[in-house]
């Protein structure tokens, strides 16, 4: 029978830590970490001010694989791509993670999981997360229209200054007109 441990709510996660153990005892792991602590995120922000709140519950599920779920929750800044500003970008990661030995045995998980490949039997907790966030990050991020400059408003709207009722010449019509000469 596995004991039930009550979540950990601090603010010192383990660096590292064992699925195979967690997930026998049924241990639920909350706390927060710096987002400076993620080099490759930090890099693909505008800033790396906030923390990242990991709340995770180990288990072992019935064909005996170590299992977490659980959530990621940030809010980072990433560049605007209107404006070039910093703006704010909620990250809300559901997971539902399979601690794996090596990548053949990550070929075989169902598809319900994202495979977690453990070095020595070992996970490190902060490249997990990092690696989480980085594929929530959006591809393309903008303010809302309201919340940019209004100086890159006005160069990144999508209306022009020039009236779109404007009559333009069709540049084959002089050659239609050479052509009427012609005959």
């Amino acid at each position: 029978m596995a004991i039930l441990f009550p979540a950990m709510l601090n603010d010192t996660l383990p660096k590292y830590f064992d699925p195979r153990k967690y997930a026998a005892q049924e241990v639920a792991l909350e706390g927060r970490l710096p987002l400076s602590v993620f080099p490759e995120l930090s890099a693909a922000l505008a800033s790396n001010e906030g923390d990242a709140l990991i709340h995770l519950n180990f288990r072992v599920d019935e064909d005996r694989r170590y299992i977490a779920t659980g959530s990621i929750t940030a809010t980072v800044q990433v560049e605007c791509q209107r404006c070039l500003e910093a703006a704010p970008v909620d990250l809300e990661v559901d997971l539902c993670v399979c601690f794996v030995y090596d990548e053949d045995h990550a070929k075989n998980i169902p598809s319900d999981y994202d495979p977690v490949v453990m070095t020595d039997g070992e996970v490190v907790l902060a490249n997990m997360v990092e690696q989480e966030l980085l594929l929530a990050l959006p591809i393309v991020a903008y303010h809302e229209e309201s919340g940019c400059n209004p100086v890159a408003l006005k160069y990144a709207s999508s209306t022009d200054d020039a009236p779109d009722d404007e009559n333009k010449p069709n540049p084959f019509s002089i050659l239609a007109e050479l052509k009427a000469k012609k005959n």
